[in-house]
């Protein structure tokens, strides 16, 4: 059985009202004596372009054969948020990034490892580095999926004097010498 709603004028004034109550929430939060209170600004990202690509040639030695291409992968985004942490004392930051991996002609392999990194640096110095492997699942015939790498969290030490903008994190594929010398030699940035 359907019974008509009616609205009250209360009703209807409690609902026009919101969101200022919701707006001013929000600038009371603004309002805060602490000293050390400020809006969290997050740590600038970009993609390292000599490890932006991934050729898995098995070695050095087969480089550039297409025919023993075991797989090629790009960065094809990075997302992400931050936000402040512990009194404002550490931004917490999540990454995660989004691969192109195609499978090539030199394995049949439904699944393969794809190694890659999240550095965070300062001033031009890695200050921490975390080495990960996404795994790249090819169902039936596809030779070419789009992995989302699991979110990777951490914690930077911020302040006024040392906010998140003074921060850089890079990302990129974590190559050996021979895959980094053959993108820097067949890679134009």
């Amino acid at each position: 059985m359907n019974v008509p709603r009616v609205s009250s004028p209360a009703r209807t004034t409690i609902r026009a009202l919101a969101p200022a109550v919701l707006l001013l929430s929000g600038l009371a939060a603004c309002a805060n004596d602490d000293p050390n209170a400020f809006a969290p600004a997050c740590a600038p990202v970009g993609i390292l372009g000599d490890a932006a690509d991934y050729s898995d040639y098995g070695t050095a030695e087969d480089r550039p054969d297409l025919a023993k291409l075991i797989s090629h992968g790009s960065i094809l985004g990075v997302s992400g948020h931050c936000s402040s942490a512990a009194n404002n004392t550490q931004l917490h930051t999540e990454i995660r990034l989004d691969l192109g991996i195609t499978r090539g002609p030199a394995t049949g392999a439904s699944s393969l490892p794809v190694p890659y990194f999240i550095a965070v640096t300062r001033d031009g110095q890695v200050i921490s580095k975390q080495t990960l492997t996404a795994q790249a699942q090819f169902p039936g015939n596809a030779d070419r999926v789009l992995v989302r790498t699991d979110p990777v969290d951490f914690n930077l030490p911020v302040s006024r004097a040392q906010p998140g903008t003074s921060y850089r994190i890079e990302v990129g594929f974590q190559l050996d010498a021979a895959q980094l010398a053959y993108n820097r030699s067949h890679i134009t940035h």
